[in-house]
């Protein structure tokens, strides 16, 4: 594409490209770089990969430069719909909130957008209050990404009764096939407690080759510890010609950490690379070591932390650690890493320090337990209260 010096047309097309090809920051330079004073159409065009890098910033610095030259709310939707966007994905809902009520015309995009900032914002409530509203507005109907951040929201709150409400919409609204959608049932009547909506959803599924609704499936029956259901549905992917990637084996690994089943784990690790040529992750190293943590397989998880081709995080050294200290284990160099934590030389969440406490407690190493909680103390590391949410 030829351009002229300050052609607005050319830069526009240009950054359009770039943001549907996904080079959001390529997409950002080229809009520094105008020589053109740019338009609406070249605002909305950057605005979506404002979004995508979470520039709160730019998308701020954008939308003043609209406001500025006389463009208030309501003179572009399209616009208002994309400076919406930035905010909520940004998680400035005050200033989504307000540019929303001010909008003169809200389409769906713009309930979706509000919806989706609030439920991944960590105010799920707020998010199915929203959609509620939407519905009962009336002036946008929902489509499958507005259920699909709702659900989102409802598998946040645990609340079962709510996400059969909102699979009974889906279906109404002729949305129950979408496979999108499929996946977020799946994923929140798991995190509901459901295990059995959850599959029943899937076998619906028009789609059995879509490798995210397997991995969501497994992991939804790994969480529940139904270890025989997921290693069932693992042999059935692979029977349809599915190759599975590393999320669906991260949730085979979970599901055999949840039941103890640490020699299975192993064997599923080994597999990753050997047969399906798939590299671990770090989580896969961390899932097969708490697993042998926790059945015991402590010459196990030595192994596994010394094959550890990546470097070894907080949560990577916690796992062995809590496990190690009560055995006197040694890390690769022979030194015992859980003092490394005592002395502060590695960092660690409130969770890791107390699980070490009470292993070592457990193994009547009461100086060092007592040592491991006074450092907890003097570097004021608290371990946040479990909760469990429950429908009532």
């Amino acid at each position: 594409m030829v351009r002229s010096s300050g052609n607005v047309v050319w830069w526009t097309k240009r950054i359009s490209a770039l943001v549907r090809s996904g080079r959001a920051a390529e997409a950002v330079a080229e809009f520094t770089r105008m020589d053109a004073a740019p338009n609406a159409l070249t605002l909305a065009s950057v605005l979506p990969a404002c979004a995508r890098l979470r520039s709160l910033t730019l998308g701020r610095a954008i939308h003043g430069f609209w406001l500025r030259r006389g463009g208030g709310t309501g003179a572009n939707p399209i616009l208002d719909n994309a400076v919406l966007d930035v905010y909520a994905k940004c998680g400035d809902l005050r200033s989504a909130r307000r540019l929303f009520d001010g909008m003169p015309e809200r389409d769906v995009f713009s309930w979706t957008a509000m919806v989706w900032g609030l439920a991944r914002s960590g105010r799920p409530h707020d998010a199915v209050a929203m959609f509620r509203a939407m519905l009962s507005d009336g002036e946008a109907a929902p489509n499958e990404a507005t259920v699909v951040s709702v659900l989102h929201a409802v598998a946040c709150t645990g609340s079962l009764a709510c996400g059969k409400v909102l699979h009974s919409c889906a279906l109404k609204r002729g949305l129950g096939g979408e496979q999108v959608v499929g996946n977020a049932l799946i994923d929140a009547y798991a995190k509901c407690g459901e295990a059995r909506l959850a599959f029943e959803v899937f076998d619906l599924l028009p789609d059995k080759e879509d490798l995210v609704s397997w991995g969501t499936v497994m992991r939804a029956m790994a969480v529940h510890g139904r270890c025989r259901e997921a290693l069932q549905l693992f042999s059935l992917m692979l029977r349809r010609g599915v190759r599975p990637d590393g999320a669906v084996f991260l949730a085979l690994i979970y599901a055999c950490c949840h039941v103890g089943l640490a020699d299975q784990a192993l064997h599923i690790l080994g597999a990753m690379r050997r047969v399906y040529g798939i590299a671990p992750w770090r989580e896969h190293y961390t899932c097969v070591l708490d697993a042998c943590g926790r059945a015991g397989h402590l010459d196990g998880a030595a192994e596994i932390f010394r094959r550890m081709p990546m470097k070894r995080d907080r949560q990577v050294l916690g796992a062995y650690c809590s496990y190690a200290s009560s055995s006197k284990m040694t890390g690769v160099s022979g030194e015992q890493f859980w003092e490394r934590f005592v002395d502060g030389e590695v960092d660690a969440g409130g969770g890791t320090y107390a699980l070490m406490s009470k292993s070592m407690a457990a193994a009547g190493q009461w100086d060092d337990a007592c040592a491991v909680r006074e450092t907890m103390a003097a570097r004021r590391i608290e371990k946040a209260a479990a909760c469990t949410w429950i429908e009532v």
